[in-house]
């Protein structure tokens, strides 16, 4: 039993590391995630709408602070510290997730639950399966943790713990304001995204493959009946009532489906201009301008300024706002160029700060940064070299 023990202990702590660390790589991605719960239940829960809808402001907060402590606690595990009160908050955290993935499949709402962030992508009942194993692992360590000793003295282990506290605290705000360390996002450096739109990789389906089977009725009678059948069962008498249709084999679905730049004042679609231009070009990513940072504004006046002597080089701005509301921004915060609208989901994907800046050379990203480390002149024309 002691060696059941250690060995569940190191699984289920390495486990809780990896899954927080992967997440707090992206706390804005997993943030995006709870703000699906949030509206989930807030439709579900129609009473505690308001309620629901309110916890959307603390998204970011509560992402940083859940993932931070799955880190911490996979450490603790892994060390053996405070094994009850670190047992404690496990089983609780477990017992939450459990919840909310086991009502994610039963009722097909969020597709995934973004357990291990955007590295790795889990089918609702899958999820759900993995929570019912952890709830297991945390059983087996109840009703064995008088076997338990501490890799460390007191004193030492306390003093990991500790200095564990620190960096996860200080790596999760560094990814927060410079944007993840590690990029799983299809707009990573090195993408083509014009390829990843229309790439179909080697045995997928472009399509889904769909059974379909119509319902007819004669009487009190009814039946499922094949497209082959249709006509026969038409000529005895029976009535068409409806058409089902189900997935058997699912077409592939390409990470980058949405993309998008709109000018609504004209209506005009840059998006295959900008997919086929061959040169350089700037993206500034602003999803929603009432949230914006605005303190590092002027560099982005900078940096345009740069731009605009370069006419070689295309420059966008993209929001999900309306042409008053962007034209407002741009107005008061002196702004020397117009917004394009997109895609709010796009942009949310592709702008983990808010702003963003990309840099493309013709639809391959070269480089994005965060609102916080804008490129300066010298820096956006070393990459901008032959």
């Amino acid at each position: 039993m002691r060696t059941l023990f250690l060995i569940v202990r190191i699984i289920t702590g390495a486990l809780f590391v990896f899954s927080g660390l992967v997440k707090l790589n992206d706390p804005s991605g997993f943030a995006i995630k709870l703000n699906e719960y949030f509206d989930v239940f807030s439709q579900d829960i129609s009473s505690l709408d308001s309620f629901f809808q309110s916890l959307k402001g603390y998204s970011v907060f509560m992402s940083g602070s859940f993932c931070a402590l799955e880190v911490l606690l996979g450490f603790a595990m892994l060390l053996g510290w405070q094994m009850r009160m670190t047992l404690s908050i496990t089983t609780a955290l477990i017992v939450f997730f459990t919840f909310l993935t086991g009502y994610s499949a039963v009722y097909n709402k969020v597709t995934d639950c973004g357990c291990f962030g955007d590295f790795i992508h889990l089918e609702p009942w899958d999820s759900f399966k993995k929570d019912l194993i952890l709830l297991l692992f945390i059983g087996i360590l109840w009703a064995s943790i008088k076997f338990n000793r501490t890799l460390f003295q007191s004193f030492r282990a306390n003093q990991i713990m500790t200095g564990a506290t620190v960096m996860t605290l200080g790596f999760g705000l560094y990814c927060y304001f410079y944007l993840p360390v590690w990029d799983f996002l299809p707009y990573k450096k090195g993408n083509d995204i014009d390829f990843i739109m229309n790439h179909i990789p080697p045995g997928e389906r472009a399509t889904d493959s769909v059974e379909i089977k119509f319902v007819m009725q004669k009487g009190s009678d009814s039946v499922k009946v094949t497209t082959s059948q249709y006509a026969d069962f038409a000529q005895r008498g029976y009535v068409f009532v409806r058409q089902d249709r189900k997935v058997i084999v699912k077409g592939y679905s390409s990470p980058i489906h949405d993309f998008a730049i709109h000018d609504l004042k004209n209506g005009i679609d840059y998006k295959d201009s900008f997919l086929k231009y061959s040169g350089y070009q700037v993206l500034f990513i602003a999803p929603f301008l009432s949230k914006t940072d605005v303190s590092n504004l002027d560099k982005i006046k900078e940096l345009h300024e740069v731009i605009s002597q370069k006419p070689e080089v295309k420059f966008y701005a993209l929001s999900s706002a309306s042409i008053e509301a962007s034209t407002e921004f741009a107005l008061k915060n002196g702004l020397k160029f117009s917004f394009f609208a997109a895609d709010q989901k796009m942009l949310m994907t592709m702008a983990r700060y808010n702003p963003t800046i990309y840099l493309f050379k013709g639809s391959v990203v070269v480089n994005k940064w965060s609102g916080n480390a804008v490129p300066q002149k010298d820096e956006l024309e070393n990459y901008m070299r032959p």
